[in-house]
């Protein structure tokens, strides 16, 4: 059992104990060299988007790396599922700031969620709200409550689902593009809503790549 009292330092243990290297935590949370050699030496902590990829690498939780404490070290246990990830659940108008805001602390983020390992590192997450992306028959249908998981480095193009925020609004939509010709529009999914047409691809912030619903 170890106790360490600086976030850096409780980096370097673990560094020393796993024998890992500079290059390896690169690697694992695609931070650049600069900022893992600034975790290391205590220039700057990690920011929220590193933080479970870090701890992750350095095979401690998120808590410990985080606050500190005891430890005790185990081997890891390899087995065939696969690791969850937190990302932040936003409100629709914390999203619409997401790109201004994905590189910070994001201290001011009260709610996450768990998910796949799989998702972007800057995935993030949104409840949705409404009836507009509710749809009857086949194809993909966002009822109220559902969360979607948002990728804001996705190439966007027609077809997909996406989120959009539109000029004079503090809240995102979530809509399907479709692009025909000069023409842009963000199509609701049920038809009892209209159509709206945006001048550019400027106002999409991201890409719905997944869909989680609560059954109960």
């Amino acid at each position: 059992m170890k106790k360490n009292d600086t976030l850096n330092s409780r980096i370097s243990l673990r560094m020393r104990d796993l024998n890992i290297k500079n290059k390896d935590l690169v690697k694992a949370t695609g931070a650049s060299k600069g900022t893992v050699s600034q975790w290391i030496h205590g220039g700057n902590q990690p920011s929220a988007k590193y933080v479970s990829a870090l701890a992750l690498a350095l095979e401690v939780n998120e808590q410990w790396l985080l606050k500190g404490g005891l430890i005790e070290h185990k081997k890891e246990i390899q087995t065939p599922f696969r690791t969850i990830k937190r990302i932040p659940l936003l409100s629709l108008q914390q999203a619409g700031e997401w790109s201004d805001i994905m590189d910070n602390q994001l201290t001011h983020v009260n709610t996450w969620i768990n998910t796949a390992d799989d998702v972007p590192r800057f995935a993030f997450a949104v409840e949705v709200e409404g009836d507009s992306m509710v749809q009857n028959g086949s194809g993909p249908s966002l009822s109220e409550g559902s969360i979607v998981i948002i990728d804001p480095e996705l190439p966007v193009t027609s077809g997909l689902i996406v989120a959009a925020k539109l000029k004079g609004t503090d809240k995102i939509t979530i809509k399907k593009l479709v692009i025909d010709g000069p023409n842009i529009y963000l199509v609701p999914l049920n038809q009892n809503y209209k159509s709206i047409q945006i001048d550019n691809l400027k106002s999409i912030i991201g890409v719905c790549i997944r869909l989680q619903i609560n059954l109960v």
